[in-house]
């Protein structure tokens, strides 16, 4: 077991994944300013409705953008590895410390036509919520490893279901959970695009390209 500070928040944190975060709380100024010397890593766990779940992700501070005189701080943090909290402790530190234990996916044999429909999906649902930016939150088909972490972040998930993800071992499961969110997002998205089409056109759909 490793023993972290720990950054309890009402935010779910995935592998790879970048946040701004601001930092104002004297115990978390010390955290992060420490974490920052010594180029360590601290855990962030989410907590909501006064519950503390014990899957959380390690995160590195990747980015300063602003420092204020009395020791605020506006930091990128980007995610590691997630792990799983075996004891949380008060007293050692002035912000809470604990003790992990860390964990990876278990072996499996990943589903490719998932996998196929899940990118389709979403690539369809960030090209309607983001008709003229998009590019850089598109997913590739052919991009190596778990590419159900990027999704989840764009793909309309709740923070409690951000939380089972990030638990969750398996990546067929994971693209299974987002699956199921896109069907239930896709035909409002794809009709709200084809109420704006009619009245950018005086009522005419002009035929698109493609479709």
């Amino acid at each position: 077991m490793d023993n972290i500070g720990l950054f309890p928040l009402g935010i779910v944190i995935f592998p790879e994944a970048t946040l701004p975060l601001h930092i104002f709380e004297p115990r978390y100024k010390q955290l992060v300013t420490q974490a920052i010397n010594d180029e360590a890593l601290f855990g962030i766990n989410l907590v909501e409705s006064a519950q503390l779940y014990p899957t959380g992700c390690t995160v590195e501070v990747t980015e300063v953008f602003r420092q204020y005189p009395d020791g605020r701080m506006d930091i990128a943090v980007t995610g590691h590895r997630r792990y799983m909290l075996r004891t949380l402790r008060e007293g050692d530190a002035p912000y809470y410390t604990g003790a992990i234990d860390f964990f990876d996916d278990n072996d499996e044999e990943l589903d490719p036509l998932l996998r196929t429909s899940v990118v389709d999906m979403y690539n369809e649902t960030v090209r309607l919520v983001y008709p003229h930016s998009h590019s850089d939150f598109l997913v590739d088909e052919d991009t190596p490893g778990n590419i159900s972490f990027f999704m989840a972040q764009k793909s309309g998930l709740d923070i409690l279901k951000k939380q089972q993800l990030l638990e969750s071992r398996s990546e067929n499961d994971r693209l299974g959970i987002i699956r199921t969110i896109l069907e239930e997002l896709l035909p409002d998205l794809r009709l709200k695009e084809k109420l704006q089409r009619i009245v950018m056109h005086d009522g005419y759909i002009k035929p698109l390209r493609g479709r």
